[in-house]
């Protein structure tokens, strides 16, 4: 007989097979080819600003803290973490740099790996409700081609990294089979591992942790509780005697014996631990979460430099009220619905077809069955709940979930609560609350746990419902849902396989003026602003040069605008560098400034050099 542990890794390598499967069917397998970087320059621009980061990160020197670029902002020195280049990922390849060509991109292989571990956790979790490793693999699918997934991935590849999330809820949901060490270490390491990725997960993996932590002091309560309920004997005049069995004990511990594989039968009545011993370890393992979470900050350059963590806009990219039922456009059962601005798309969180018709069809199925069963109790007399079930009021993790979901969808739709295109009302945050927040301005992000959430209910729900008395109808249902999530979807996953699977030609229009960068050292940018940074980054990182200004997740405009402002000093003392090219708008080209250079025209800019 295979043990309970060989059918998890079933369900986990099950969906790791999916989720390749999947990868490759959308993306194709082109972009897997490290050398092959065209479709990463000619892509949406955050896309291009990751690969270029980690372009001039490799070049760069190592020093301490390790993750610092020197050649894009120079002489300003700026962490990887703000070109969003996947930390871990760009520190590990930058220790093979003098082995690697010099077009080398690691995204396509970050794209799959992270199908294979969303599909292998998806499929983990689920095991966790259904107990059954194929419909667990089947299953998996939502979450692998999840709207919030394919909405992110190749537009913000890490944020696209949504197997941390699931591999946060695993760790909870699995936690009471884990020795407490095991558990430390495992928490700990997911704060290391989210700011390796992207430093976006951390609120919501801890908020998962605190779930964790406030389920395990409940259960240890119940637990204790349980245990001293549980008297075989009892004392009667000083003296230990047999308790005689009455008929209604009989029905309790035939009900005892039923519930023998929940959690709080499975209890060791010598544990000598206490409740403070239990919120000790749940306080341990968020110290350790942290304490790993400001390490890896500040050993790849979190707090290095002049930027600020904090940004501005919060409120601005929030979740609408609809967002679970809004496809934006990208499906096909029906059009979008309005949104308050243009930049809720953060807040993304549609569900997709299949998932609205499990999730209705199991919420209208369990409130049926809630009020048939409850008819069939009200004929059981003299037989309480509590009777029935003493475990079932100690149960609840199901209300930890639904606060975890309220919380996360609170967070992600303040402080500016919007239904469509209107404004219902507005939350104002204290100062302190507004600057902790503004850290994460981008909070529509954090609907994703509540998505996730919901799936899990959906699924479960119906599997629990209607596979083991109404089997074909499930066996309907689940090809349905399948079949309708896969056609609702199906338009936004050409659209990717189009572009992604075709290869690309990029040309960079710096190649005319190849000659210019001969003897040259770097390009002066003569003012701030984002137009044509991402093409000469590439050129000069191709070319072995730098460049005064670049495009980072949070702007150092301060520190680049007096950059700008000693340069145009220089030119304008007439101290000319012959190993500059420095680049001009058209309406900032003064002819005080243009004086001692050679100048020529070039995509509606002014570039010079020493004549």
């Amino acid at each position: 007989m295979k043990s309970e542990g060989s059918y998890r890794l079933r369900a986990f390598l099950g969906g790791c097979l999916l989720g390749a499967v999947c990868f490759v069917l959308i993306y194709g397998v082109r972009i897997l080819n490290p050398t092959y970087d065209d479709w990463l320059l000619l892509g949406d621009m955050d896309l291009k600003q990751h690969y270029i980061g980690f372009c001039h990160y490799r070049v760069s020197s190592w020093q301490f803290p390790i993750g610092l670029i020197e050649t894009l902002s120079y002489p300003n020195k700026m962490s990887v973490i703000y070109t969003d280049s996947i930390p871990g990922l760009a520190v590990l390849f930058k220790l093979f740099a003098y082995v690697l060509p010099q077009k080398f991109q690691y995204f396509g292989l970050a794209g799959l790996l992270s199908f294979m571990l969303t599909g292998g956790f998806a499929g983990l979790l689920l095991y966790r409700f259904l107990e059954n490793t194929i419909a667990s693999v089947i299953y998996s699918l939502f979450f692998i081609i999840s709207y919030p997934v394919i909405q992110r991935m190749y537009y913000h590849t890490a944020l696209a990294s949504h197997w941390i999330l699931l591999a946060a809820l695993c760790l909870w949901l699995y936690q009471e089979e884990l020795s407490v060490r095991t558990r430390v270490l495992l928490w700990s390491g997911f704060g290391f591992l989210c700011v390796s990725i992207h430093s976006y997960f951390l609120p919501m993996v801890g908020l998962i942790l605190l779930c964790a932590a406030v389920d395990e002091s409940l259960t240890f309560r119940a637990q204790q509780d349980y245990a001293a309920s549980f008297k075989p004997e009892e004392e009667i005049g000083g003296k230990k005697k047999k308790a005689k069995k009455t008929e209604k004990e009989g029905k309790d511990r035939a009900e005892d014996k039923r519930a023998r594989k929940s959690k709080y039968s499975q209890i060791d009545r010598t544990d000598k631990r206490t409740i403070w011993d239990s919120l000790k370890t749940g306080a341990v393992e968020l110290l350790g979460f942290c304490a790993s979470a400001i390490l890896a900050l500040f050993i790849y350059g979190g707090f290095y430099g002049s930027s600020s963590a904090v940004g501005e806009g919060l409120g601005t990219f929030t979740s609408n009220l609809n967002t679970f039922v809004n496809p934006l456009d990208d499906g096909r059962l029906y059009g979008s619905l309005p949104t308050y601005n243009g930049f809720q798309y953060e807040g993304f969180g549609y569900l997709g077809g299949g998932i609205l018709l499990l999730l209705m069809t199991g919420v209208v199925a369990a409130i049926v069955k809630y009020f048939l069963s409850r008819k069939v109790r009200q004929r059981q007399a003299g037989i309480t709940r509590s009777d029935r079930n003493p475990i079932f009021g100690t149960d609840h993790r199901p209300l930890i979930a639904a606060a975890l979901f309220a919380v996360t969808c609170m967070l992600s739709m303040f402080p500016i609560v919007t239904l469509n295109d209107k404004k219902l009302f507005g939350v104002p945050y204290p100062g302190f609350v507004r600057k902790l927040l503004g850290i994460f301005r981008s909070n529509g992000r954090f609907i994703w746990t509540a998505v996730y959430l919901l799936m899990l209910l959906a699924i479960t729900l119906c599997y629990r419902i209607f596979k083991q008395k109404l089997q074909f109808l499930y066996y309907i249902l689940t090809i349905l849902a399948l079949g309708l999530q896969a056609y609702d979807i199906s338009g936004m996953l050409a659209g990717k396989h189009d572009y992604f699977a075709k290869e690309q030609t990029y040309s960079c229009f710096w190649e005319d003026e190849n000659e210019l960068s001969n003897g040259r050292k770097g390009f002066v940018f003569l003012y701030n602003e984002n137009d044509i940074l991402m093409d000469t980054a590439y050129f000069a990182y191709l070319n072995g040069m730098w460049q005064n200004n670049y495009y980072y997740a949070r702007d150092i405009n301060p520190v680049i605008d007096q950059n700008v402002e000693e340069w145009k000093e220089t030119l304008l003392n007439g101290f000319v560098r012959s190993d500059i090219i420095y680049i001009f708008r058209q309406q900032d080209a003064s002819p005080e400034l243009l004086e001692g250079l050679r100048t020529f025209s070039l995509k509606d800019h002014v570039v010079g050099v020493r004549k």
